[in-house]
C-alpha cells in the first residue's frame, strides 16, 4: 500500500496512535493524536517541549510517569514487547486504555502507542458523580485515607461520617482519624488497626471512640485495602457505624446474667442443701410415723421432694439463659435415663409401694448430641408423671425407639392426660397441671433444653388413661 495511502487510513482512525523512536520523540502520528495533542489539556499531553518520554518523565502527574516508563522498557527489553496501561479519569473524566508495543523497522526500534478512549468525558463524569453521589448518602459513615501521605489522612468523608461522629467534612478532610479516640479507647484495638494498616490488611474492630461534642459511642469499624489499576494497594476505605444500641443492651444482658448466677448459686447451694437435710432426717422418720399420720407425712415428703427438684430446675434453667451457643457433645443416652429413674425411685421411696417404673431394663446403648445437663430434660418429666398423677398407684413406662438420625424417648403415665387443648401449651412458662402448687418451670426448662439440641418435644395421648412425653433428639 502507497504510503499516502496508508498515512491517509490512519488518519481516518479516532483512535490516537503514535510511533515514537529510541530518542522518545514522536517519529509519525495520525490526525486524530494531532488533535488530541493540540486541544486536549491532558497528563499525557505535557506542557514542556523536547523528546516526548522526557516531558512524560518530568510530568507531576504519577500515572503520566508511569506512562513513559511502559514505552521505554520497549527499548530496554531488545525484544519485542507489548502491553495495556489503564489510565484513571483526569479532572475533564476521560479515561484511556493505552496500549503499546515494539516495533523493529529498517534496523531500528520504535515504540508504537495508542490512546483509546474508555467513555465518553460526559458518561465518565456522570458515572463519578453517581458514585460520590450515592457514598454521600449511604447510611454508614464512609473515609478514604490515603496511607502513602505522612500520618495516613483522610482524603475523603460522606455526610453519614459527619452525622455519627459530629465533625465537620471539612474538619475531616487532611486529619488522621485518630481524632476520635479518647481516654476509655482501648489501646490494644488501635494497634490491631494499625497493624492492619501496616500491612494492607482489611480489619473489623469494635472501638470506643468520641463525638465531636465530647460523647462517648461505640464505633463499629472496618477498614479494607483499595487497589489501583495495577494490583498495586493504593487507598484504604474505612466504614463507620454506630453500635451504641447494641452494646448497651449487650452490656444488659451481662449484668442480668451475672445476678442470674447469683441466684443460680443460691438456689443450688443453700436452698437445695436445707432441702436435702429436711428430706434425709424425713427418711430417717419414715418407719416411724403412726398409720394415722401416714398421709400427712407423705404430704410434707412430697412438697419437700418438690421443692428439691424444683431448684434443679431453676439452676438449669439459670444455666441455659446464661448461654448464647451452648457446647453440644455425644451423650449417652441409656446411662442418662437409668441415672434419673433412679434417682426417681430413691427420691420417692417413702412411697415406693404406690410407683411403678418400667423400661430401664432393656435400654438401648446409643449417644445423643446434648450437653451435661441433659439429665435435666428427663428428670423434670419423670417428676412430672409423679406429682401430676391422681392415681394412687403411679405407672410410668420409659421406651425408646432408634431411627437413623435420631432418637425418640417416650416416658407414658396414667395419670389424667393433657387436653388437646393444652398439648402445645403446656411447655409455656408458668404452665401448671392437676390444680399444681408447682411453678410449672419444669416443662418450660424441658422445651427449651430439647430446643437448645436440635430436636423437639410434644404430647401423645396414652391408652387407656394418661399422657405420653415424647422427646426427639439427634443422635451422636
Amino acid at each position: 500500500m502507497p504510503t499516502g495511502l496508508t498515512d491517509a487510513v490512519l488518519d481516518t482512525l479516532p483512535t490516537r496512535i503514535a510511533v515514537i523512536d529510541e530518542t522518545g520523540r514522536v517519529a509519525e502520528s495520525n490526525a486524530a493524536w494531532e488533535t488530541f495533542t493540540t486541544e486536549h489539556d491532558h497528563p499525557l499531553v505535557p506542557d514542556a517541549d523536547g523528546p516526548y518520554l522526557d516531558a512524560l518523565r518530568r510530568s507531576p502527574n504519577e500515572q503520566a510517569v508511569a506512562v513513559a516508563g511502559r514505552l521505554q522498557s520497549l527499548f530496554d527489553a531488545g525484544a519485542d514487547a507489548n502491553g495495556e496501561y489503564l489510565f484513571h479519569a483526569d479532572g475533564e473524566g476521560e479515561s484511556l486504555i493505552v496500549r503499546y508495543a515494539a516495533l523493529e523497522y529498517e534496523g531500528n526500534r520504535y515504540a508504537v502507542v495508542t490512546y483509546v478512549g474508555r467513555a465518553t468525558p460526559t458518561e465518565t463524569a456522570a458515572d463519578l458523580r453517581l458514585k460520590e453521589r450515592a457514598m454521600d448518602e449511604a447510611p454508614v459513615g464512609i473515609t478514604i485515607s490515603n496511607p502513602s501521605l505522612e500520618d495516613n489522612p483522610v482524603v475523603y468523608a460522606n455526610d453519614a461520617f459527619e452525622r455519627i461522629t459530629g465533625y465537620p467534612v471539612e474538619e475531616v478532610v487532611g486529619k488522621n482519624c485518630r481524632f476520635l479516640q479518647g481516654e476509655d479507647t482501648d489501646p490494644e484495638t488501635v494497634a490491631q488497626m494499625r497493624r492492619a494498616v501496616d500491612n494492607w490488611e482489611p480489619v473489623t474492630v469494635e472501638v470506643r471512640n468520641y463525638r465531636r461534642n465530647g460523647e462517648e459511642f461505640w464505633n463499629q469499624v472496618t477498614i479494607a485495602p483499595i487497589y489501583d489499576e495495577e494490583g498495586e494497594p493504593s487507598h484504604y476505605v474505612g466504614f463507620q457505624q454506630d453500635v451504641t444500641d447494641r452494646k448497651r443492651a449487650e452490656e444488659s444482658l451481662e449484668t442480668e446474667r451475672n445476678r442470674l448466677a447469683l441466684l443460680n448459686q443460691i438456689v443450688r447451694h443453700d436452698i437445695r442443701n436445707d432441702m436435702a437435710v429436711a428430706l434425709g432426717w424425713g427418711g430417717e422418720l419414715a418407719d416411724r410415723i403412726p398409720d394415722e399420720d401416714a398421709d400427712a407425712f407423705e404430704r410434707v415428703m412430697t412438697a419437700a421432694t418438690h421443692t428439691k427438684e424444683l431448684t434443679e430446675a431453676v439452676g438449669d434453667l439459670a444455666q441455659i439463659l446464661g448461654t448464647n451457643d451452648p457446647e453440644l457433645e455425644p451423650i449417652a443416652l441409656d446411662d442418662v435415663l437409668r441415672r434419673e429413674i433412679e434417682r426417681v425411685r430413691s427420691n420417692f421411696d417413702y412411697r415406693s409401694a404406690e410407683i411403678d417404673i418400667r423400661g430401664d431394663d432393656d435400654l438401648p446403648g446409643v449417644t445423643v448430641r446434648a450437653s451435661s445437663i441433659l439429665s435435666s430434660v428427663f428428670g423434670n418429666l419423670l417428676d412430672n408423671a409423679v406429682f401430676h398423677n391422681d392415681k394412687a398407684d403411679v405407672e410410668i413406662v420409659v421406651d425408646v425407639v432408634v431411627n437413623e438420625e435420631t432418637v425418640v424417648v417416650r416416658i407414658a403415665d396414667n395419670g389424667p392426660g393433657v387436653p388437646d387443648s393444652r398439648k402445645r401449651g403446656a411447655f409455656g412458662r408458668g404452665e401448671k397441671g392437676l390444680e399444681s402448687s408447682g411453678s410449672g418451670l419444669g416443662l418450660y426448662l424441658v422445651d427449651n433444653l430439647v430446643e437448645t439440641y436440635g430436636g423437639q418435644v410434644w404430647i401423645e395421648d396414652n391408652e387407656p388413661t394418661g399422657a405420653v412425653f415424647c422427646v426427639e433428639l439427634r443422635r451422636a
